[in-house]
């Protein structure tokens, strides 16, 4: 099956500061030759410390954010190359956003019939005699019926739950193909979380939806992502189906997100004998030469922060960043607390 979204070797910099005398400018390596890709219907995880890169490589998809090199395919089209504001245009209604927090997405000023209303008249989805007809069925399409009750009330009225149901509401509006979900559901209470999650998967069924997923919450993607996508300081480290992620990682860094998860069993968490990874990550201005990880990784040796460690097929779609992910059966338990703290 093709993919409907496919990044390759993407990369985003941002040159800070600046020289006195006009020398060289600093730049964060915020994304660093990333490929990825997204299947019609797939829900993909990217998942990783914060200032890892999820978020600026999420507004890189969205155009938010305009990469420094790299390509971006969307239904086989280079998305950078587009020179037509018709083709960027088209795009932008097929690859829509849920941001993470639903009160800031949403303008204090507006109604929930004039939120829902404008990206419809502006892209001539429905008649304008139909929009209100369209933003009622939308609003009972996410949960909030009858929609009518809602459509003249502003987001202050509104719980957080009942907020994100209409950013989710607006994301749809344009019968967009994937959504691109940063944080959509950690600022939400546990069981409003996972309705939210409910309506994800029903709204991906009925519409035939694909997900671009950035979270730090491992237990949402082990329940709600087919695939997962693991970034460090701009790269991604390790890629493949989440139940083999899960059990068996095949990078240290994976590892010591997955030993940082918290357990329900108190019994299990006792038997953890893991320390947590120490040290902050380094800055994306200056990162470690070679391996990325290295400064904190348990298992670095001197081939580590000399050479690049290549991609390595771990077979069953899983890869890996790492010179050593076929030898990890031989490390069963990291102590993280051990591994260098800085570049």
């Amino acid at each position: 099956m093709s993919a409907l979204l496919e990044i390759q070797d993407l990369e985003v910099h941002f040159p800070v500061g600046g020289s006195w005398f006009g020398g060289p400018r600093a730049v964060v390596h915020a994304v660093d030759g990333v490929d990825l890709h997204v299947a019609p219907g797939e829900i993909v995880a990217v998942v990783g410390e914060s200032g890892c890169g999820k978020t600026t490589l999420a507004r890189s998809v969205l155009g938010l954010n305009r990469p420094t090199g790299g390509m971006i395919r969307f239904r086989g089209s280079n998305v950078l190359g587009a020179q037509s504001a018709q083709n960027m245009r088209a795009y932008r209604r097929a690859v829509q956003m849920i941001f993470q927090d639903p009160f800031d997405s949403l303008n204090p000023r507006k109604t929930v019939l004039q939120t829902l209303a404008q990206p419809l008249r502006i892209h001539g989805i429905v008649p304008r005699s139909e929009i209100r007809a369209e933003v009622i069925r939308l609003l009972d399409l996410v949960g909030l019926s009858p929609g009518e009750s809602y459509l003249n009330r502003y987001p202050h009225q509104f719980s957080g739950g009942q907020r994100q149901r209409i950013c989710i509401a607006r994301a749809i509006a344009l019968r967009p193909s994937l959504i691109v979900a940063d944080e959509a559901v950690s600022a939400l209470d546990i069981s409003i979380r996972a309705q939210i999650l409910a309506l994800l998967q029903k709204l991906r069924t009925d519409l035939g939806l694909s997900y671009l997923f950035i979270t730090h919450d491992l237990g949402v993607v082990r329940s709600f992502c087919e695939r997962v996508v693991v970034m460090y300081l701009g790269h991604v480290v390790e890629e493949g189906p989440t139940e083999q992620i899960f059990e068996r990682p095949r990078h240290p860094y994976t590892t010591a997100l997955l030993e940082a998860c918290p357990l329900a069993d108190p019994v299990l968490a006792r038997r953890r004998t893991s320390a947590p990874l120490t040290g902050d990550i380094p800055s994306p201005v200056a990162p470690p030469k070679a391996c990325r990880f290295h400064t904190r990784c348990p298992m670095a040796q001197e081939i580590c922060g000399t050479v690049a460690p290549p991609i390595v097929d771990c077979g069953n779609g899983q890869k890996s960043r790492c010179h050593f992910a076929g030898d990890l059966d031989r490390w069963p338990k990291f102590d993280f607390s051990g591994a260098k703290a800085s570049a």
